[in-house]
């Protein structure tokens, strides 16, 4: 009971943070040079594995992998007023101006960007090559890479058949808990620093969840270990 509790304490913002400590560890424990590519190629990792998902979801709907599908079927949701985005149609694209992140939000709060800046750096294109390779993103800038917003060019966006009504609402109620999104971040950076950088990459692995835990409690920590076992290719209810 009171680890469910504890997982329903999860936000975006611990999302955020744990990214942020990961990539603090791992550029005092083998240099900026070293770390920044395989920090880069850890988050390619985690958002294509977070596509696939979607990308079996939709399969599994018996929808297209278009851009349309891909947009409408995100596993994540924040509170009003903490992701604030415009978007406007432009000859069959989707033009997204994101005005406001939590994201880069908690990590200005917490002088933590130049850490955080490289998760956006490579999210937004890894999550649709994983969706579907065929599809095109263009990242035209990001606030916490120095733009003053982050702009967004989706693809074809408006091609093809789009999503059903009822097949959306019942997207809605599958979006997953944060607590399941930390730990899958968890997990698969913490695999590829140690595949890449071997005992210094879990050395900063263990450092960045000691900060968890010392930021924000032994039992979010604990909470993140365990759930970080989990096979993250899958869809949950399939585990």
């Amino acid at each position: 009971m009171q680890d469910a509790k504890t997982r329903e304490a999860f936000t975006a913002q611990h999302h955020a943070l744990l990214f942020a400590w990961i990539a603090r560890e791992t550029i005092a424990h083998v240099g900026e040079e070293i770390a920044v590519p395989v920090l880069r190629a850890a988050v390619r990792l985690y958002g294509e594995q977070r596509g696939r998902r979607m990308a079996l979801r939709a399969r599994q709907d018996g929808q297209p992998l278009s851009m349309a599908t891909f947009l409408s079927y995100r596993e994540w949701q924040v509170p009003a007023g903490e992701l604030r985005q415009t978007g406007v149609p432009w000859r069959g694209d989707l033009r997204v101006e994101v005005h406001r992140c939590c994201w880069a939000t908690t990590w200005q709060q917490e002088g933590l960007t130049d850490y955080g800046k490289y998760y956006c750096q490579e999210i937004d294109e890894a999550l649709v090559r994983g969706f579907n390779v065929e599809l095109s993103v263009d990242v035209k800038g990001t606030r916490t890479n120095g733009s003053r917003m982050c702009r967004i060019v989706y693809r074809g966006a408006f091609e093809g058949t789009l999503v059903h009504e009822e097949t959306q609402r019942a997207q809605e109620k599958r979006m997953l808990p944060w607590s399941y999104h930390t730990a899958h971040l968890c997990a698969t950076m913490s695999a590829v620093l140690r595949r890449e950088l071997g005992s210094a990459g879990t050395a900063a692995s263990r450092a960045a969840l000691e900060t968890f835990a010392s930021r924000l409690g032994t039992a979010m920590a604990d909470v993140l270990v365990a759930d970080a076992k989990m096979d993250f290719d899958v869809l949950p209810e399939e585990r």
